[in-house]
């Protein structure tokens, strides 16, 4: 039960009004019910399928390789709410990590590769990308990741941006 706030009169004095069952009360029931009708696996968010070539070239910029990495790491984490990446800090980690002995941008790129080989495994495909690879790859790393990022994509079909699907 909710109660309803004190209405006033024609006399101009306020008086309580009584209770109303919550189940006509306002409020979000609505909302909750479609929420409730749309109930079932949840679904993902499929990423930017890129070119890795394409994305290599536009490395070479020095502004490109952050809003890459950034976007990369967002996806994954739309991809698999699970994934408790924040993609601003990654990107921190590559550029001020590098300042001293390097260690946060290598953590950082290895943890990325992970992120893409737990997204080839919720997708089903059978490419898994390679930890080491992805690391010794160097200035080609991000062909390597990205090419590796667009196989779980294509287990989709490769569907636009932001399309919602199922959970292979």
């Amino acid at each position: 039960m909710s109660y309803m706030p004190d209405q006033e009169n024609s006399a101009g004095t306020f008086t309580a009004t009584a209770p109303v069952p919550a189940s006509v009360a306002p409020g979000p029931a609505p909302q909750r019910q479609a929420m409730a009708a749309m109930a079932g696996p949840p679904s993902r968010v499929v990423g930017r399928t890129r070119n890795p070539w394409g994305v290599w070239l536009r490395c070479l910029t020095i502004v490109y390789p952050l809003i890459w990495y950034f976007k990369i790491n967002k996806e994954m984490r739309d991809f698999d709410p699970s994934n408790n990446v924040r993609p601003g800090i990654a990107v921190l980690a590559i550029t001020l990590g590098w300042i001293g002995i390097g260690i946060p941008a290598i953590v950082s790129w290895v943890l990325t590769a992970a992120r893409i080989r737990k997204a080839q495994q919720l997708a089903g495909s059978s490419a898994r990308c390679s930890l080491l690879l992805a690391f010794l790859c160097g200035p080609f790393g991000c062909v390597y990741v990205q090419s590796q990022l667009n196989k779980a994509w294509d287990q989709f079909g490769n569907p636009p941006q932001g399309t919602p699907v199922r959970q292979a």
